[in-house]
C-alpha cells in the first residue's frame, strides 16, 4: 500500500514533469514515423477507421506501412499512441478551426492536433512518477528524488518526451510493470505490461518480472495472466483488422539486417549514436549495477536481462543508424530500467562529499546536450548537412568531427529564437509565426 506521503511526492513529480515535458514539447510531426501514427489515429477519431490513404503520397517514397486486402493504405506502426492519439483528438477537437497542416493538411482541428501532439508528455512523467517510486522501495527519498531529477532531465528521456514517437510510452508502462512486481502486485504489473506491448510488443521481454511476482504469491496470481494475453489479443486483432493476419505488422522483410556486432558498437561506442553520449549519467548504471548485485541479485539479473535483450533485438534493426532519430530512440524504453540501476551508485555518491561531483557533472552534461538540441530541430540540422554533401550519412555514426551531435552544436551557435525545438516556447518567448 502506497503511503500518503508517497503519493503526494508521485502527484508532484507526475505534474512537475507533465508541465516540463510539455512545455517544452515539439508540438509538431517530425518524421514520416510520427505522422503516420498521429494521422492514423485522427482518421479513426474522426471516420472511425484506420485506413491512411491520405498518405499515398508519402508512401511512395518512405515506407511507413502496407496495403491491406482491402486495397487500403495502413501504418505498420504499433496500437499505444494511434488509440491514445484519437482519443485525446476527439476529446480537443473544435468544429470550424483551423486545419493542422504536415506538408498537406492531415487534420481538421490544429486545437485537436497541439494536444494530441503533447502525449509523450504525458507517457514521460507517468515513466518517472513510476521510477521514482521504485528507487523509493530501496533508497531514501534523497537519492530517490536526486536519481529521477537526473534520469528525467539529463538523458535522452526529456527528448523523446518532447515528440511522438512509441518508445515513451512503451518506456513508461514497462517501468510501471517493473515497479508493481517488485512490490509484489503481479495483476497491477501484468495490466502494466500488457499496456506496454501496445506501444513496443517487445517489451514482452519484462516478462520475468511479473512471473517472479506471480510464483512469490503462488498459485491465486497465476490467473493475473489473463491480462497479458489480453494485451497480445488486442494487438493481434488491430493486425487483423490491418492486414487481414494477426502475425502481420506491416514492416517489410529484412528489418534485421544490420551484423549484429556493428549494431552494438554503434548502440554503445559510436560517438554519433551511443547511448552514453547522450545520456552521460547511465554510465553510472555500471558501478551501481555491481553494488547492487550484492544486495538484490536476482532483480539485478532480470533487469540485466531487460537491458541487454532489448540491445540484442535493437542491435540488428536496420538499417544502421535508425533513422532520423536523434540519440538511441530505440533504447528509450529501457532508459527508467537503467536510471533504477544507476540508484546505488547514486547513493553511494551522496553519501561522500567529494563523489557527488560525478553524479553532478554527467548531469550537466547530459543537461547541456539536450538543451543543445531544444535550440534548434536535429532532424533539420542533420537533413540540411547530408542532403547537401557537406557530410555524409556515415559519418554521423562513427566521426568525431561529423556526428550528429558535433552537427547540432555546431548549428546552435548561431541558432534564433525562431528555431526553438518547442511551440510553447517559441510562442511565450518570441514573436514568430506559426
Amino acid at each position: 500500500m502506497i503511503s500518503r506521503q508517497s503519493l503526494l511526492a508521485g502527484a508532484i513529480c507526475f505534474l512537475w514533469f507533465v508541465l516540463f515535458y510539455g512545455i517544452t514539447s515539439r508540438g509538431k510531426l517530425q518524421a514520416s514515423d510520427e505522422a503516420a501514427v498521429f494521422a492514423t489515429g485522427v482518421s479513426l477519431a474522426t471516420t472511425g477507421h484506420l485506413a491512411i490513404d491520405n498518405f499515398n503520397w508519402l508512401q511512395e517514397g518512405v515506407n511507413i506501412g502496407s496495403v491491406g486486402p482491402d486495397g487500403h493504405l495502413y501504418t505498420k506502426y504499433f496500437p499505444g499512441n494511434v488509440f491514445a492519439v484519437a482519443l485525446v483528438y476527439k476529446m480537443t477537437a473544435r468544429p470550424n478551426d483551423s486545419s493542422y497542416v504536415w506538408v498537406k493538411e492531415i487534420a481538421p482541428s490544429a486545437t485537436g492536433a497541439r494536444w494530441a501532439l503533447r502525449l509523450n508528455a504525458l507517457w514521460g512523467a507517468l515513466g518517472m512518477t513510476a521510477l521514482l517510486f521504485l528507487v523509493r522501495r530501496y533508497f531514501d527519498w534523497r537519492t530517490a528524488i536526486v536519481t529521477v531529477a537526473l534520469i528525467g532531465m539529463c538523458t535522452d528521456w526529456w527528448y523523446q518526451s518532447r515528440g511522438l514517437y512509441s518508445e515513451v510510452g512503451a518506456g513508461a508502462f514497462l517501468v510501471a510493470s517493473v515497479y508493481f512486481a517488485v512490490s509484489e502486485m503481479p495483476y497491477r504489473s501484468a495490466a502494466a505490461l500488457a499496456l506496454s506491448i501496445l506501444f513496443r510488443p517487445t517489451n514482452l521481454i519484462a516478462l520475468p518480472f511479473w512471473a517472479v511476482a506471480a510464483w512469490r504469491k503462488g498459485g491465486k496470481a497465476f490467473p493475473s495472466a489473463l491480462l497479458i494475453f489480453g494485451g497480445i489479443a488486442l494487438l493481434a486483432a488491430y493486425n487483423w483488422a490491418r492486414f487481414g493476419s494477426s502475425f502481420n505488422f506491416g514492416y517489410p522483410e529484412g528489418n534485421l539486417s544490420v551484423p549484429f556486432l556493428t549494431g552494438l558498437h554503434a548502440m554503445f561506442l559510436s560517438p554519433g549514436r551511443s547511448l552514453f553520449v547522450y545520456s552521460p549519467v547511465l554510465l553510472l548504471a555500471i558501478p551501481g549495477t555491481l553494488i547492487f548485485f550484492k544486495r538484490e541479485r536476482l532483480l539485478v539479473l532480470l533487469s540485466l536481462f531487460l537491458v541487454l535483450g532489448y540491445a540484442a533485438i535493437v542491435a540488428s534493426w536496420g538499417p544502421l543508424g535508425w533513422g532520423l532519430s536523434w540519440g538511441m530512440r530505440l533504447m528509450t524504453p529501457t532508459l527508467p530500467v537503467l536510471g533504477f540501476l544507476t540508484a546505488t551508485a547514486i547513493d553511494r555518491m551522496l553519501r561522500k562529499t567529494w563523489l557527488v561531483i560525478a553524479p553532478l557533472a554527467l548531469g550537466v552534461i547530459g543537461f547541456a546536450i539536450q538543451i543543445v538540441a531544444l535550440l534548434r530541430d536535429p532532424t533539420h540540422v542533420l537533413i540540411d548537412r547530408v542532403q547537401s554533401g557537406d557530410v555524409k550519412f556515415e559519418e554521423t555514426i562513427y566521426s568525431m568531427r561529423h556526428c550528429w551531435l558535433a552537427l547540432q552544436i555546431d548549428a546552435a551557435r548561431n541558432a534564433e529564437p525562431c528555431e526553438l525545438d518547442s511551440q510553447t516556447l517559441r510562442r511565450l518567448l518570441t514573436n514568430c509565426p506559426e
